[in-house]
């Protein structure tokens, strides 16, 4: 990461906020959260945080951090998340004042499941109710914060991506015919360069350059990794390729253009190839 180190606050040290903290450079006074146990092999000074708990909230430390928030919605119904919501961003107002910036991990599932090329500054009208609550998030963290939206595609990274499953006889994910993926020490680069660009893209699409269905995928797999072979890939669900799927593609220009950001792994071969 270039520039002088910044600090930051991980609300989740799941998948990517552990890669984060890991792979880059912040300054010693960054932290993170965890719900039900500390995170082994971090520098960084850890804080028991519920999200769904408002007693937790004075955990939070008191400084000028940048917020990464990688939790996903609590409720399922969209106006008891919004109040949840509401709740917190008011408390974090009272409270947390110095806490202004924050980079929402959403999903490009926030873009409904139609033909067509998806940008960050279209319309958007989700056709699934998980879609639907992470864009009521999206809009409902803008009212209390200086927010930055990261779309990504499917994370993907060591010991969670298909040859995992494959190893293990897991059946292929029943997806649509394409998938877009993004490998989770992309999606920690791309996070990195927000923190440290706050006059960047208030939304960008974290995808990388090939989508593909988790078959096409699989198949690929079963022939190049050397821990694989054919007789792995299970026998194929009609499901799994539907032929009236919608050719839905999402954009990611503004990532590759204006942030300039390069992909250390833009298909899914660099980024599930044995290293």
């Amino acid at each position: 990461m270039s520039g002088n180190p910044s600090p930051i606050g991980v609300l989740g040290l799941g998948f990517l906020g552990q890669t984060l903290l890991r792979e880059h450079t912040f300054t010693p006074d960054s932290w993170g959260t965890w719900r039900n146990h500390q995170v082994a092999g971090l520098t960084f000074a850890q804080h028991c945080f519920d999200w769904e708990n408002p007693e937790s909230f004075q955990q939070l430390p008191n400084d000028a951090t940048v917020l990464l928030l990688t939790i996903p919605p609590v409720e399922k119904n969209p106006e008891t998340e919004a109040l949840r919501l509401r709740a917190w961003g008011v408390w974090m107002q009272q409270n947390r004042p110095q806490q202004q910036r924050l980079i929402y991990i959403s999903t490009t599932g926030v873009y409904p499941r139609q033909p067509g090329l998806w940008n960050e500054d279209m319309p958007l009208r989700p056709d699934s109710p998980s879609g639907q609550l992470r864009l009521q998030t999206e809009q409902v963290l803008c009212e209390f914060f200086k927010v930055q939206v990261v779309r990504p595609g499917g994370i993907y990274g060591p010991g969670r991506n298909l040859v995992e499953r494959l190893k293990a006889g897991k059946g292929i994910p029943e997806t649509p015919k394409l998938t877009h993926r993004i490998h989770v020490c992309d999606l920690a680069g791309i996070v990195a360069w927000l923190v440290q660009h706050p006059e960047g893209p208030g939304c960008v699409n974290a995808v990388d350059q090939e989508a593909r269905s988790s078959w096409e995928v699989a198949e690929w797999l079963v022939q190049h990794h050397p821990e694989l072979n054919p007789e792995m890939l299970p026998e194929q669900s009609k499901s799994v390729l539907p032929e009236n799927a919608p050719e839905r593609r999402i954009d990611n220009q503004r990532l590759l253009r204006e942030m300039d950001y390069k992909l250390r792994f833009p298909t899914f071969r660099e980024g599930m190839r044995p290293h």
